[in-house]
Formats: structure tokens, C-alpha cells, sequence
């Protein structure tokens, strides 16, 4: 049986702000070096009708948390991607669930969706890259083991950017991969 639990972002990302991983979608496609290190992944919709894929591959059962944030700014209002987690031993999804999905899934895989559609919006404050963010609220899944995706999607078809965070590891071994080489362009 496959578990998740709720809790509030700022109870995930407090400790691990500093410690993420920063990356891009930019070809729609990112894959990590290794599924275990936390990521912060953005990307951008740039037509509203992309879907940014992650794979994972674990080849032991692993519980990692999910979270996406779109930076808190008037031409955001709208902009509500949403995120699913599919592959092997996640629960079957809903009939609203798989309506939601932006392709079917394989035979044999389940999912969890993220439809990011509470009515009150949370809003944390990224401390390094100093942006408020609407999230999703952060939600730990207990993976089986085997081959995963992450999808993200814009089902309204609005375009803007986001962030992808997942995983639980840190790892500095590359310097932060550069996030602060234009660092002071992100200050206020």
C-alpha cells in the first residue's frame, strides 16, 4: 500500500532551502545525476501546453517529498500547473484523477496528482533565491522501487515559471551547481 502524507512546505523547506539542488527543465526533459539528492528544478511554460518530464529510478523502495511553487507575482495569479507522480505500486487513480493527467498511463502504473487547486494558495519565502512562492504544499510518497516520472503541466494553458523541489539528500559536491555565480541578480 502506498502512503503520503501532508504537512505545511515551510516544515520541509526551512532546513532544506539552502540545500537543494538547482536545475533546469530547459529541453523538457531533466534527469538526475542521482534520484536521492534534493532538487529544485525550474522551468518555464513557455506556450501553456508542455509537459516537463522527470524520471526517477530507484532501485530500492524510497519515501521523498514533492512540492511545486510558482513565484507569488500578479502575472502568476492564474498560473496553476499541476504536477502528477506515476509509475509502479502508486495507487490507481481516481476517474478525476486520470482526467486530469496529460497522457495515459503505462499498463501496470499508478499515480499521484497534485491537481494544485486549493482555494487558499500557501505562501512560503525561499530564503536564498529571497521570492515568495505559491505552493503546492509539500507531500511525501513512499516510492516501491522500480521506474517513476514526474509530470508537470499547465492545464488551464497558462505559461509563466515554476519550481519542481523534490528529493532529500544534500549534496554541495558541485558547488551549489553554480547557483551563485549570478546570485545577485535574484536579490531584491
Amino acid at each position: 500500500m502506498t502512503r503520503t502524507l501532508r504537512f505545511p512546505a515551510w516544515l520541509l523547506l526551512l532546513p532544506l532551502a539552502d540545500a537543494h539542488q538547482p536545475s533546469n527543465l530547459d529541453d523538457g526533459v531533466f534527469t538526475p545525476k542521482d534520484p536521492k539528492i534534493s532538487y529544485a528544478v525550474n522551468g518555464r511554460f513557455e506556450t501553456g501546453d508542455e509537459v516537463f518530464e522527470i524520471p526517477l529510478t530507484y532501485e530500492d523502495g524510497f519515501t521523498l517529498p514533492f512540492e511545486l511553487l510558482v513565484e507569488k507575482k500578479a502575472a502568476n495569479v492564474d498560473h496553476r500547473p499541476m504536477y502528477a507522480v506515476i509509475g509502479p505500486g502508486l495507487p490507481v487513480p481516481t476517474d478525476t484523477e486520470r482526467s486530469l493527467l496529460p497522457r495515459a498511463l503505462p499498463t501496470g502504473w499508478g499515480a499521484f496528482v497534485d491537481a494544485n487547486d486549493d482555494a487558499e494558495r500557501l505562501v512560503i519565502f525561499e530564503s536564498v533565491m529571497r521570492r515568495f512562492y505559491w505552493s503546492s504544499v509539500a507531500t511525501a510518497l513512499v516510492l516501491p522501487g522500480g521506474n517513476y516520472e514526474i509530470l508537470i503541466w499547465s492545464p488551464e494553458g497558462t505559461t509563466g515559471d515554476f519550481v519542481m523541489a523534490f528529493g532529500v539528500e544534500e549534496d554541495f559536491s558541485d558547488g551549489y551547481g553554480g547557483l551563485f555565480e549570478d546570485w545577485s541578480t535574484y536579490a531584491y
